[in-house]
């Protein structure tokens, strides 16, 4: 039943009545010929500069766009090789726009020397927008190389920031382009298609469609495509083979016909490539799944070596007349992975004592999921309108890992250990749906807005666990055979009902009432085989099933203001909150808790100038407990290691605070920035650990000496605090862009040792700068470095100091020195320093090309590389937490040759795609 419900949603908008939505229309010709222009683009933004609607012209210079709920507007008209026209309109002037006259740049920018000097962007209140025709790139370049030259962005393991923050969403002319994968997206189209790039702080589904400041917003990134480009086929197909039977084949189709446009990528290969994103040969740094991952359209990075093969696709097209948007995207990936890992702990104890803990872990796993995300924006009439957003996603996962741990008290003399096999299966399905609807009165700025939210998740698990533990002590071994069963089931729902009612035109109040249900349950049980008999009992102490559901009620109002340069968001809630937990089995425990909390919240944005802007956003939220931290079970999947629930938590409340300074001038190509970021969380759930100095047996599940016993308490003095400033200009001696970065980082994160509070303070200074080459098409080059110095101080052992430096240095250069022959190299330093004699090195990783462009076309490219060049490829990391501070190693890919293979396809204009 649950799983319907949205697709019941999405049926119900299906099937909703439609009439007429009023349009602008007008006409843009050449001011001197007097001929009109095919292809030009219209926007209609507000006043802050974010884009309402868009459309294009026909063949006679015709256009019509939708109509925007905003008593005035901005018209801005672009075509290539035509000065940007910006005209502020009143809605009281009527649907026709009239004529509007472009005026020829009167120079054709064909030479890098005066293309270098031309103007590179233009900023209009949060919107930034840079012309990509003032950043030189690499022929056949894709978007991220593009992009990553312009001030202010930093694109690393697949993560883009554009000032510091991450960006969440690539649209492509205003239309989401794959999702919420931005990697993806940039890598998957052509630079050469882009006019124009935009970075813009969108608002939330809700704000968009009411047109008030909620202060919700996400760091977008809006590239608008040549008008000459919007219609045809183009992508890029590509294989090798190489040493080590390593191998790696995929490609992209892009089918654009205006509105109408539909990607389709591949991907193959066992070269630990697992997102479409990701760097051609490889992930240099070798970063793993605790980056994050799992958002909609993308997977976490698995450490160890990956062989995988993926399929996605991207749509988007418009109906009706343009009222209904619809955009669609899909991922399929299926990995098989081998991990070979060692860690090593170093646990901070009480009273200066010590205690070590490492590990050697082998696993082998196959995880096949599949992505599925659609969007539907849909304008009923001028007083309806509403935002469709269903997802799906499942999951399958099979893994054999195989760990050897020991528990010592110092490196010679170990306390125990644990050999373990274990064995495992999982499957999980969640469906989600948004839906958010607005009404608008007769009444300039006064509105109605409802939002509906529902997701299900079911998963389905099981794992057959063979151990043998080693007492050094008493010199006594045992072994234990357990089967484990778990399956979990949540539905969480929130309803949102919002009114909006105007007090001027610069100003409206927001009364809103939300109620929200997140209800979960588990059954989870354990069959153990008894050493002497043989016979397979339950395990109650290790069995359990939870039920859990955590209702909360907010009401408030919201005040928003706005004018040209100053905007003001307050919102005031009281929060009711109820946790009701039950425990089935073993033996019933009901336990309730209620909460209500005064939640503020503050937004200010203020324009200094023409190209400075000042954030200010101060925010509250709570924070529920999950299921399995409520859980009162033990798990012992590590024997070694065990961990509990706890059903007496309570939730957190957090205090956030942002504040950001921005200056960025696209006339002369600078930008500075500076930001503050602060979090103070109170009943932070943080971890009680209890390490054992002798064998002690826990709700009847024992734990040996050495052994760790965690569970989730509430506690109080987590803060956070991180500043970061980058400043960038551009070096006009050597046609490239310089931009300087420093930041820091300091986390006071508490915990429990062995009933002892605990406050583990971790600080980090960092400096780093990128140098990007704006030279032309035959010499491109990217260098950048960062350092991180360390310092680890804990209240529990003063005199303890675990400081240590890190930094890692890349450079990537292409050089086409005759005809079609160019050189490519990838160079990746990695300095580690304080980590102890094992770990400190530098190490020098270097991926080698060199090919050919066919010509005349120069589609075909042929292409040898050489991974690892020098043979050095290791994965080295340190991690640090209230309880240990632990360093490890991991199996990485090593050196290869491949011969690579690609083509460029290149159509465009007059194509009509058939679907």
């Amino acid at each position: 039943m649950y799983l319907k419900l949205p697709f019941l949603i999405f049926s119900v908008f299906i099937f909703s009545a439609a009439v007429g939505q009023e349009q602008y229309k007008g006409q843009i010709i050449d001011k001197q010929t007097r001929e009109p222009l095919f292809g030009a683009y219209v926007f209609i933004k507000d006043d802050q500069g974010e884009t309402l609607s868009s459309g294009y012209t026909d063949f006679d210079g015709n256009f019509q766009v939708k109509k925007p709920p905003l008593k005035e507007f901005v018209v801005e008209l672009s075509f290539i090789g035509y000065r940007t026209f910006q005209e502020k309109r009143s809605a009281s002037s009527g649907n026709n726009l009239g004529v509007f006259e472009l005026v020829s740049d009167g120079q054709e920018l064909e030479t890098f020397e005066i293309s270098a000097e031309a103007m590179t962007g233009e900023v209009r209140g949060d919107t930034v927008a840079f012309n990509a025709n003032a950043y030189k790139t690499r022929p056949e370049a894709d978007a991220d190389e593009l992009v990553r030259k312009m001030p202010g962005v930093v694109i690393q393991n697949g993560v883009i920031q554009v000032q510091g923050e991450d960006v969440q969403e690539i649209l492509v002319d205003g239309r989401p382009f794959f999702g919420d994968n931005p990697a993806a997206a940039l890598k998957n189209l052509p630079a050469e298609v882009i006019e124009k790039v935009e970075f813009l702080d969108r608002r939330s589904d809700e704000g968009q469609l009411t047109g008030f400041d909620d202060g919700e917003t996400i760091k977008t990134i809006n590239i608008i495509t040549k008008p000459d480009k919007r219609a045809g086929r183009f992508g890029k197909f590509y294989g090798g083979y190489g040493t080590g039977d390593n191998y790696l084949a995929g490609g992209n189709m892009n089918f654009f016909n205006e509105a109408r446009r539909l990607s389709i990528l591949g991907l193959s290969n066992n070269i630990n490539q697992q997102n479409f994103g990701a760097d051609e040969l490889g992930n240099l740094n070798n970063e793993d799944s605790r980056r994050g991952g799992g958002d909609d359209l993308t997977v976490g990075n698995m450490p160890g070596i990956t062989n995988t093969n993926a399929l996605g696709a991207n749509f988007s097209d418009e109906y009706l007349d343009a009222k209904m948007k619809i955009t669609g995207s899909y991922l399929f990936n299926d990995r098989d992975n081998v991990l070979h890992r060692r860690s090593s702990r170093e646990y901070i104890l009480p009273n200066d004592s010590l205690q070590l803990y490492n590990e050697e872990r082998n696993n082998q796993s196959r995880t096949q999921s599949h992505r599925l995300s659609m969007r539907i924006d849909y304008d009923i009439n001028e007083r309806h309108a509403i935002i469709v957003r269903p997802r799906m996603g499942y999951d399958r996962r099979t893994a054999l890992n195989v760990r050897d741990a020991m528990n010592l008290f110092d490196a010679n003399t170990p306390i125990n250990r644990n050999e373990n096999t274990t064995a495992s299966h999982r499957e999980s399905w969640n469906v989600s749906n948004s839906f958010t609807y607005r009404y608008k009165f007769a009444k300039q700025g006064r509105a109605l807005s409802t939002s509906v939210y529902t997701s299900t998740y079911d998963s389905k698990s099981n794992s057959d666990l063979v151990a043998v533990n080693q007492n050094f002590h008493t010199s006594q071994a045992d072994s234990l055979i357990q089967d484990r069963e778990n399956l979990y089931n949540s539905l969480y729902y929130s309803i949102n009902l919002n009114y909006f009612e105007p007090l001027s035109e610069k100003s409206r109040l927001r009364f809103n009432y939300r109620v929200s249900n997140n209800m979960s349950d588990t059954f989870q049980e354990v069959l153990v085989q008894e050493q002497e008999t043989g016979i397979i009992n339950l395990d109650s102490a290790l069995s359990n099933q939870f039920e859990n559901s955590y209702k909360t009620q907010r009401a408030g109002m919201g005040y928003s203001f706005r004018n040209e340069k100053f905007s003001l968001f307050s919102n005031f809630e009281m929060q009711s909150a109820l946790i009701d937990s039950d425990r089935i089995f073993p033996g019933f425990e009901n336990t309730k808790r209620n909460f209500v909390n005064f939640l503020p919240r503050i937004v200010m944005n203020y324009q200094v100038g023409e190209y400075s802007n000042i954030r200010l956003d101060y925010n509250t939220q709570t924070t529920a407990p999950t299921i399995r931290q409520l859980q009162d079970v033990i798990s012992n999947a590590n024997p070694l290691q065990i961990s509990n629930g706890n059903p007496e938590l309570d939730q957190e409340f957090s205090h956030r605070l942002f504040t950001r300074f921005r200056r960025i001038n696209p006339e002369t190509n600078r930008s500075f920035m500076f930001f503050l970021y602060g979090n103070v969380r109170e009943g932070f759930i943080g971890n009680e650990t209890f390490i054992a100095s002798k064998d002690t047996l826990i709700q009847e599940v024992l734990l040996p000496q050495g052994g760790q016993y965690n569970r989730p308490v509430n506690l109080d003095n987590y803060w956070f605090f991180r500043a970061y400033s980058s400043y960038g200009f551009p070096l006009r001696f050597m046609k490239s862009n310089l931009n300087i970065n420093g930041g820091l980082r300091v986390n006071n994160r508490p915990g429990i040792i062995n009933s002892r509070n605990n406050f583990n303070t971790n600080t980090t200074f960092s400096q780093g700068f990128v140098l990007s080459s704006n030279i032309n098409e035959r010499v491109d080059f990217n260098l950048s470095t960062r350092g991180n110095y360390n310092m680890v101080r804990s209240s529990l052992q003063q005199e303890l100091e675990n400081n240590f430096y890190t930094q890692t240095t890349r450079l990537d250069v292409f050089w086409n020195f005759i005809g079609g022959m160019f050189l490519g190299s990838s160079v990746n330093h990695q300095l580690y320093s304080g980590l102890g004699e094992d770990f400190d090195q530098g190490i020098l990783l270097c991926n080698m090309d060199v090919g050919f462009r066919i010509p005349p076309s120069k589609k075909t490219e042929i292409k040898l590389t050489v991974f690892d060049l020098l043979n050095q490829n290791v994965s080295i990391d340190r991690n640090v937490t209230d309880v240990f501070v632990e360093d490890v190693r991991t199996q990485v890919l090593r050196q290869f040759i491949m011969l690579t293979v690609t083509y460029n396809l290149r159509r465009f204009g007059g194509y009509n795609m058939a679907m």
